[in-house]
């Protein structure tokens, strides 16, 4: 997460600093680096589904999602 040149502080120091001083000194490189610490996965894209793009030979829609339609079209929604 941070280069050996962020970190080089800390190596070059590290019989002189506490634990606690090389936890703050490398802390505030990550936050100025604004390192990501999650492990999540990138978010993928996911298919949203459309019901305009429907086709009757493909998937019979329910009653009432037919009669939204259709007082849609008529209200021109």
């Amino acid at each position: 997460m941070l280069s050996d040149e962020e970190k080089k502080d800390c190596i070059d120091n590290i019989d002189t600093y506490s634990y606690d001083e090389i936890e703050a000194k490398l802390s505030v490189i990550c936050v100025r680096n604004k390192v990501n610490f999650g492990l999540d996965k990138p978010e993928e894209k996911k298919e949203i589904f459309n019901l305009d793009s429907v086709k009757d030979e493909e998937y019979t829609l329910p009653a009432w999602v037919r009669r939204v339609q259709t007082v849609a079209k008529e209200k021109n929604i």
